[in-house]
């Protein structure tokens, strides 16, 4: 048994570590990186660069132990008071089996990141007992021409601040939504173009109270049969894709229900798809592959939340306690207590 603990409240002027364990974005998008610390300074925040996190061995920005010697010098380095992962990629999950749990773990430093950082994420859960930050990355969103969205930088503030140590946070759908693709550093020149429908939906009607576990579908994948998959006992599975059809989420969602893996959580959300496509055979009914895996379970399922890689986007805790109510389409989170529970399957 270990004992979930939040990590410290991240100040509105945080010093914020900046790592890069994935792809070497800021080696391959020098202007959107420089932009991205342009905005960091405006919203007050200074930044200390992990010594990796400009390079580029051209598969990632450095090799997987290098890649964690660095997060280690930045839970060491006392100015820094969170990590902010630059973007998503492919090569986190290499990196796991050189990171020290025992020091993340008594760092309690906020970690924030997704996509391919969802690997990273759930470990620090499973072996540390560490609260992390499903949440805005640096290139990705802080890069964002303008800087992060409005309703992205109040979500993660309130969320990764000490407010949510202190009150229940209602999170609720934004008013206008994107997955506009504009190439990095060719043409992210200007903001990108919005919709104005972004309803989140009710595929299954229901209320649970639980704990939050989201991350990237394809990535969490990645994680079966590890010792960094966590245990979903009582969890709110959060599921986001990207570029996919309701094929390919049928194979990924059949894995959990192939595993009794959805037997063990109360309540699933599935994020807003980021451009996509349609099956093999035609179809992009999204819907029917998630009540085909759920196969009569009776789980609050909510659909269309804002939290993948689509724009703007929430801030979720990695085993934060929270609620969802698909009724009336919000999820509450709530303040953590201390609590017991086998994070390690």
């Amino acid at each position: 048994m270990a004992q979930v603990i939040p990590p410290r409240p991240l100040r509105m002027d945080a010093v914020l570590g900046l790592w890069t364990p994935s792809s070497p974005a800021p080696a391959l998008f020098p202007r959107r990186f420089a932009r991205c610390l342009d905005a960091l300074a405006a919203a007050g925040h200074d930044v200390v660069l992990s010594p990796s996190c400009r390079k580029n061995s051209g598969v990632a920005a450095a090799d997987p132990r290098t890649l964690a010697d660095d997060l280690h010098a930045l839970l060491e380095d006392e100015r820094v008071e969170g990590i902010l992962c630059t973007t998503g990629g492919h090569t986190t999950m290499p990196v796991l089996k050189y990171v020290d749990w025992g020091l993340v773990r008594r760092a309690a430093k906020p970690i924030v990141g997704y996509s391919d950082v969802t690997a990273l994420l759930w470990a620090a859960l499973a072996q540390a007992g560490l609260t992390t930050y499903h949440g805005p990355m640096a290139i990705s969103e802080w890069g964002e021409q303008g800087g992060p969205w409005p309703y992205t930088l109040r979500n993660f503030r309130d969320v990764a601040g000490g407010r949510a140590a202190l009150v229940d946070i209602v999170l609720e759908a934004p008013s206008e939504w994107t997955d506009e693709l504009l190439w990095w550093d060719r043409e992210d020149d200007r903001p990108r173009r919005t919709r104005p429908d972004a309803r989140w939906r009710t595929l299954i009607p229901g209320k649970a109270s639980g704990w939050l576990l989201p991350g990237c579908a394809p990535t969490a994948g990645r994680l079966f049969g590890t010792r960094y998959m966590p245990d979903v006992t009582g969890a709110i599975l959060c599921l986001e894709t990207l570029e996919m059809g309701p094929d390919q989420l049928i194979g990924l969602l059949a894995q959990w229900e192939a595993a009794g893996l959805f037997d063990r959580i109360v309540g699933l959300v599935v994020g807003r798809h980021y451009r996509p496509v349609a099956a093999a055979g035609g179809s992009t009914d999204f819907d029917a592959a998630i009540i085909r895996a759920l196969d009569g379970r009776e789980v609050p399922v909510l659909v269309d939340v804002d939290f993948g890689h689509t724009e703007p986007r929430l801030t979720l805790p990695v085993g934060g306690r929270a609620t969802i109510d698909a009724d009336n389409c919000r999820i509450t989170l709530h303040p953590h207590e201390s609590h017991l529970r086998n994070v390690s399957q």
